[in-house]
C-alpha cells in the first residue's frame, strides 16, 4: 500500500520518533523525511526561487540521497518546524530583538506559502513554540498548569534542559497511547484558545479552525515577544491530526479531558 502522508520534519530524533509513534497510534499510512536543519535554511532555499517551485525539488536538491521518498506520491504533506525565533548566524552582530523581528518576518512568508496539505508541491506548515519539545512541557498528558506555560526570550537556549525535568519526560514515546495523544491535542487546543481568545477551554470546531491558522498564531506569538519578551508554549504540530480528521465522525467533538492520571499505554 502506498503511503498517503508525508511528514517533512526538522530533526531525525525528537520529531522522527514523535511522528512515528503518533502515526502508529492512529494507524496512519505515512513516511517521514528529515531535513536535519532549521526552518530558516529551508526559507533561504525557497527565497532563492522566490517561493515559486516544488518544495520537494528543493528538498531533493538539499538531500539527493532522499529522492526516493520525495519522488513518491502523497495525498497529504505536512511540514513540522520549530519557531527558533532567537536563532542567529554565528557571526551575527544584531541585537536579540532585531534577530527575532527578522525571523518572524521570514516565518510570516513561510506561513503564507505553505498553506495546503493537499497540494504535493507545497504542503501545510506547522510551527512549534518555541520548539518541538513543547509537547512534553507538562507533568501529565493533560496538565492545567500548561495554561501559563511560557518561556522568556532570555531563557530560550535552556528550554530543552528545563523541559527535561518535566514528569512527562519520564515516559518513553513508545509507551504513548492513542488516548495519550488525544489528551495532548486537547491540552494544546485549550492553550490555543487561551492565546487567541484569552480563555482556557475548548472552543467549538469553527473557532478552532480560524484560531489555529498558522499566520494568526504567528502574529499572536510575535506580539508577546515584542510586549513581554516571552513565547507562549504551544505545540501546533499536534493539530495536524485535527486538521486531518476534522470533525468527521465527531473526532474534534470527541476530544475530552482524561479521567486518569499520568501513564502510557492506557
Amino acid at each position: 500500500m502506498a503511503s498517503n502522508i508525508l511528514f517533512i520534519v526538522e530533526g531525525n530524533n525528537t520529531e522522527w520518533n514523535f511522528f512515528k509513534r503518533l502515526s502508529e497510534s492512529f494507524s496512519l499510512n505515512y513516511e517521514i523525511y528529515c531535513l536535519g536543519t532549521n526552518i530558516y535554511t529551508l526559507y533561504k532555499k525557497m527565497k532563492e526561487i522566490e517561493f515559486n517551485g516544488n518544495v520537494k525539488d528543493v528538498l531533493a536538491e538539499m538531500h539527493p540521497e532522499k529522492k526516493t521518498i520525495l519522488s513518491k506520491r502523497f495525498a497529504f504533506t505536512y511540514l513540522i518546524f520549530d519557531c527558533d525565533a532567537h536563532h542567529p548566524k554565528r557571526d551575527d552582530t544584531r541585537t536579540v530583538d532585531e534577530i527575532i523581528s527578522d525571523n518572524f518576518l521570514k516565518l510570516k512568508e513561510m506561513s503564507e506559502y505553505f498553506i495546503d496539505e493537499t497540494d504535493p508541491t507545497i504542503g501545510k506548515l506547522y510551527i512549534n513554540y518555541p520548539m518541538m519539545e513543547s509537547y512534553r512541557d507538562c507533568d501529565d498528558f493533560f496538565d492545567n498548569n500548561y495554561e501559563n506555560a511560557v518561556v522568556s526570550i532570555s531563557d530560550m537556549r535552556n528550554y530543552k534542559t528545563a523541559v527535561s525535568k518535566r514528569k512527562l519526560c519520564r515516559i518513553h514515546l513508545d509507551k504513548y497511547s492513542k488516548q495519550n495523544f488525544e489528551s495532548l491535542i486537547l491540552q494544546n487546543i485549550y492553550k490555543l484558545n487561551k492565546l487567541a481568545n484569552g480563555l482556557w477551554g475548548k472552543p467549538n470546531y469553527k473557532k478552532y479552525v480560524s484560531s489555529s491558522e498558522v499566520g494568526f498564531v504567528l502574529d499572536k506569538e510575535k506580539g508577546l515577544t515584542r510586549k513581554e519578551k516571552i513565547i507562549s508554549v504551544l505545540n501546533t504540530s499536534l493539530f495536524m491530526l485535527v486538521d486531518f480528521f476534522g470533525n468527521k465522525d465527531g473526532f474534534y467533538d470527541s476530544l475530552k479531558i482524561p479521567q486518569k492520571g499520568i501513564r502510557g499505554n492506557e
